[in-house]
């Protein structure tokens, strides 16, 4: 909770400091006497301090405002149907991505120096170090331009969601195969696996009930994280598939200082990266129980 506020003060302060308001004349023309009354009616013609505490105190009772960029509803309204394409297509993204990732990274770590170890080690560095926008432009270049098989951009047909899925799919694919092969390559190289292995576990149950379950900390680290980075949308994703998410809105909330909802869509991504690290911080204590022991201690 400290950290919400700490969060809100910087990020409302930062915004307020920047040059340009939302309704400056290179924006829009308006008279002096109509930007004044704007300014009154959202509140900006006040203190800075002022602002910031009419603003919270509208926070703590749900209510985030009105978005200057579409005053017909509010920011709740907007976030409401913004919402749903960023959590489809950046859910569905992690569903496919992450087991495919895992699977690579089991593989590669079981067969290491193989062809499916190098395979695993190039997708991962390229997912890593290749920007999303680029990978965005080759699946479209590649899929909707020379194949002709799918659609650049949209958010009617199912048959739009593929190529923003696989744009998404691709970072947890190479970070979760990464980090699956280190994880378990390490688990693989502790004593309780000579032990297991001399009793004469089989190889599968081995790798399947011990050594996964070691390995499993890291990964869960990284899961929940990336989960809410990418089910609260992609700004280049969104941008160049032209998907009517949360990350477009978080463009333009910057672009037009629409105070209200930038400050709001900051605000969610706060609290559910507060949340992610305490449910990471539960499953830790489920995983493995030593760490209940140690905190104990």
């Amino acid at each position: 909770m400290i950290t919400f506020f700490i969060v809100s003060i910087v990020i409302f302060v930062m915004m307020r400091s920047i040059p340009g308001g939302p309704f400056d004349e290179d924006k829009m023309p308006l008279s002096p006497e109509t930007r004044a009354k704007l300014m009154q009616q959202y509140g900006l013609d006040g203190p800075l301090y002022m602002q910031y505490l009419k603003y919270m105190w509208g926070v703590i009772r749900f209510d985030f405002g009105i978005p200057y960029q579409s005053p017909g509803e509010t920011v709740t309204e907007l976030l409401a149907r913004a919402w749903p394409p960023s959590l489809v297509l950046g859910g569905l993204g992690m569903l496919i991505g992450t087991p495919i990732g895992i699977m690579l990274g089991i593989a590669a770590a079981l067969k290491r120096n193989s062809w499916i170890d190098y395979i695993a080690s190039i997708v991962s560095t390229l997912g890593i170090t290749v920007p999303v926008y680029v990978i965005s432009l080759v699946l479209m270049l590649v899929f909707a331009i020379w194949l002709k098989w799918l659609p650049t951009n949209g958010w009617g047909s199912p048959r739009n969601w593929i190529l923003p899925i696989a744009a998404y799919a691709i970072v947890p694919v190479s970070i979760f195969a990464r980090y699956t092969r280190s994880s378990v390559l390490d688990a693989l190289n502790k004593q309780f696996v000579v032990v297991l292995r001399s009793k004469g576990l089989s190889e599968w149950k081995v790798i399947m009930k011990h050594v996964l379950k070691n390995a499993a900390i890291p990964m869960v680290t990284v899961f929940f994280p990336m989960f809410i980075g990418i089910a609260t949308g992609s700004i280049f994703v969104e941008k160049m598939f032209r998907v009517p998410g949360l990350g477009n809105y978080f463009v333009t909330s910057i672009f037009r200082r629409d105070y209200p909802l930038e400050m709001a869509l900051i605000l969610l991504l706060t609290l559910m990266v507060g949340f992610a690290y305490m449910i990471t911080d539960i499953l830790y204590t489920l995983i493995d129980p030593r760490i209940r022991v140690k905190s104990k201690d």
